[in-house]
């Protein structure tokens, strides 16, 4: 089942009383040039009120969920006082991603987009993790690939081009995974992640599955041997994965 946007986006505009606040987010003093350009970029992009509207419509939390941007720490969420810490260096390092991959260039979106679109992506992977613990969700399998699957599916129902953000977050992990050797060492072998390549892949496979004739050329990189069977795996995970979610997503059983 998927959700028109349209409609969804009308109902963020609606506002909400609550008797608490329901996400708290703190931006700590830039000591930096770039730390300041980051806060002004962040603040200009309205990303924090866009995950805002979206927990208060679609994901709230039973107890205030903090966000701290400025923090070395991160990007992760940290159950023992339910906050997110978000360094403003990730937004940094992002943009640099992107401008060094001629992002602009090849896409037609600039690297500061990039870098917000990859911060949302990342934003929501954390509140993925702080509404499993909220909710105590059960999770079968790794619970970074399910907070990774949660941001896709949030963005790719409620947000407004929320297929091409889940692409630059996706691509983001293409250029990191460009950045690694030819071999993992072992402590990537034991790590909760999955690798940035397989991550990149999760990503455009639930994009594809979506809308599979808008997005058919996504895969084209997949061998062609693999291809037909991974195009039609897509289609059929999106179904289960977005269904799966929409099961603790109290505004859908409304």
């Amino acid at each position: 089942m998927k959700f028109p946007v349209a409609a969804v986006l009308a109902c963020l505009c609606t506002p909400l009383v609550f008797a608490k606040e329901n996400l708290h987010v703190e931006l700590l003093p830039p000591q930096t040039q770039a730390e300041k350009q980051a806060v002004k970029d962040i603040k200009a992009s309205h990303v924090n009120q866009t995950l805002t509207k979206l927990s208060n419509h679609f994901f709230p939390f039973d107890k205030t969920l903090n966000l701290v941007y400025g923090k070395d720490e991160g990007p992760l969420y940290n159950p023992e006082n339910h906050t997110i810490y978000i360094p403003y260096d990730f937004y940094t390092e992002s943009q640099h991603y992107f401008s060094e991959n001629k992002y602009e260039k090849k896409y037609g979106k600039s690297a500061n987009d990039g870098a917000l679109d990859t911060l949302l992506h990342t934003l929501l992977h954390e509140v993925g993790h702080a509404y499993i613990e909220d909710k105590q969700i059960p999770i079968l399998g790794k619970e970074e690939d399910a907070a990774d699957n949660f941001a896709t599916i949030i963005l790719l129902n409620y947000v407004d081009g929320g297929d091409e953000i889940a692409i630059s977050a996706a691509d983001m992990f293409a250029f990191e995974s460009a950045d690694r050797p030819d071999y993992y060492d072992f402590g990537e072998y034991i790590d909760e992640h999955s690798f940035d390549l397989q991550r990149y892949f999760s990503t455009l496979c639930l994009v594809y599955g979506s809308n599979p004739e808008k997005y058919q050329y996504l895969l084209d990189e997949v061998e062609k041997d693999y291809l037909k069977d991974r195009k039609d795996f897509c289609a059929e995970n999106f179904d289960v994965v977005n269904d799966n979610w929409h099961r603790y997503l109290p505004s859908d059983k409304q």
